[in-house]
């Protein structure tokens, strides 16, 4: 009788070690958990700002691909405007620009194109576009480039007068041209987002929400030999005939980002024109690319 209480006694007294120990590491248990699902939770944040990044790379290069005419020689009139908005225009008075950030002022050529023969002006052309009376088109060739109107819509096409027939003959690309203006505003969502106005009227398009800071620089080639000889940090008109890219630099926003999991100190990016960006990562990231307007070496 006494043995079996003894060793019931002994029982409980490791039972409560046991727990005593338990009790006394549990805490620190929890804690190198909790720190490893925030590890997890952190790359997982890495790996998608990553993956975002990569589409907003691709969107910035849709959206800014055709901002030169497909033709040989570029006509010297043709431009970009690179602005902040510090120093917003018209246009966009309604709207309250993110301060800090860029805006571009430029056309699009070709959101709609085909390929042809001119055999007669006006021209009847059977594109499924998004063409209105009134809109200009341009018809490029290797050798020229000439401006058109959209004179009429039917159920054949639109039809397209030229503001000479020195196109009679001639084969090469019908495109659409329409200018815009691309900005960051507040979004849909409350977030800042980036977004596109038609240059004389029409609805304001959100491109993509969450990027919360835009940077666009062009990069010229000022003697015309083929090659960049300077990325220009100054806003201004700049003629298409110079700019052979744009250099881009953003900070974007994880759409479903922990606020715990961002860290405490911020760092800090450098942009071209010398502006400190601070973000806190994971949830906020920083990224930057060129766009080649022109397929030749950089």
């Amino acid at each position: 009788m006494v043995s079996r209480m003894r060793l019931m006694g002994g029982i409980l007294f490791e039972l409560l070690i046991a727990c005593a120990v338990l009790g006394f590491s549990l805490p620190f248990m929890m804690n190198a958990l909790r720190d490893s699902q925030d590890e997890q939770l952190k790359r997982h944040a890495y790996m998608q700002g990553q993956s975002l990044q990569s589409a907003i790379d691709a969107h910035f290069r849709s959206q800014w691909q055709r901002l030169l005419p497909a033709q040989c020689h570029q006509d010297s009139a043709l431009s970009l405007t690179i602005e902040s908005s510090a120093n917003s225009p018209a246009r966009l008075s309604a709207r309250a620009l993110v301060a800090g950030s860029d805006w571009l002022l430029a056309r699009d050529h070709g959101l709609c194109r085909g390929s042809l023969a001119v055999n007669e002006n006006p021209l009847m052309v059977a594109l499924d576009c998004h063409w209105d009376v009134g809109d200009p088109v341009r018809f490029s060739s290797c050798d020229r480039s000439v401006l058109g109107q959209i004179e009429g819509i039917s159920s054949q096409g639109a039809q397209i007068a030229f503001t000479t027939d020195d196109v009679l003959g001639q084969s090469g690309v019908i495109a659409s041209e329409d200018g815009f203006y691309w900005y960051l505003a507040e979004g849909k969502t409350g977030q800042s987002a980036l977004w596109r106005s038609p240059e004389v009227s029409g609805n304001a398009l959100e491109l993509w929400n969450g990027i919360e800071r835009l940077s666009i620089l062009p990069l010229l080639d000022q003697d015309q030999n083929g090659f960049v000889d300077t990325l220009d940090t100054r806003y201004g008109h700049y003629a298409l005939q110079q700019v052979r890219a744009l250099w881009v630099e953003y900070q974007y926003r994880l759409w479903d980002c922990h606020l715990d999991l961002t860290e405490a100190v911020p760092l800090s990016y450098l942009s071209m024109r010398g502006e400190e960006w601070q973000y806190h990562r994971p949830c906020q990231q920083v990224g930057n690319q060129i766009i080649e307007l022109r397929g030749m070496p950089l």
